[in-house]
């Protein structure tokens, strides 16, 4: 298992390589303290696990999620952050994150973290959890209002493709589109339906469908 720790504090690093020692012995653990470093290394390994900090030099908020997934697609992504989970681990796993791991949690939960997101699962604390069952009905309660603004063929057909899974890079190759050309698509169809993820959209794309 090959492990890529972006995070600029270097004591911070130094513990979680021992948490992901104790998970998998053999694993090779790869360091670095920005991100255009981290982006670097991803390009260049098989990296199956990325552990990323949020601020960061050269960090650039949610966007980090999908540049690391367009290159490797396959890396799991732990965010590992001092900031408010509560705030901000919802925000990082509807935007394409394995797994939020707040760095005041129990340090028991830290080779949880790890082993859940390795092994295909998402990784979020009971308080998150809890937060995501207050929160979803009275989402999509505000999703549905916004319903009624239709959305082309072009813009129904990436709208599926991006409820699938599918990372703009994919989905530029399977349409033959540029993939500026995508993102653009894909900023248009998430402000029209009012949601900032595709785990939104999917729970609306039935219902849009029917009204375009």
């Amino acid at each position: 298992m090959n492990a890529l720790l972006i995070e600029d504090h270097a004591v911070v690093r130094m513990g979680m390589r021992l948490v992901i020692r104790e998970v998998f012995q053999n694993a090779s653990i790869f360091e670095c303290e920005d991100f255009n470093e981290g982006l670097r290394l991803v390009q260049e390994k098989p990296i199956d696990l990325v552990v990323l900090d949020i601020h960061l030099p050269g960090g650039q908020d949610v966007k980090m999620i999908d540049m690391i997934k367009t290159v490797r697609k396959e890396s799991k992504i732990l965010i590992f952050s001092g900031l408010p989970e509560e705030k901000y681990a919802l925000k990082y796993v509807q935007a394409g994150a394995d797994g939020y791991l707040s760095k005041r949690s129990d340090p028991e939960m830290y080779g949880e973290a790890v082993l859940a997101v390795v092994n295909e699962k998402k990784y979020l604390s009971e308080v998150v959890k809890e937060q995501l069952v207050t929160q979803l009905p009275q989402n999509y309660n505000k999703i549905k209002r916004r319903k009624w603004i239709g959305l082309t063929e072009r813009e129904l057909e990436i709208s599926r493709l991006l409820i699938k899974g599918m990372w703009t890079k994919e989905i530029a190759t399977q349409l033959q589109l540029k993939l500026s050309t995508v993102s653009t698509f894909k900023k248009k169809i998430f402000n029209k339906c009012g949601v900032t993820s595709a785990i939104e959209l999917s729970k609306i794309i039935d219902d849009v469908a029917a009204t375009a």
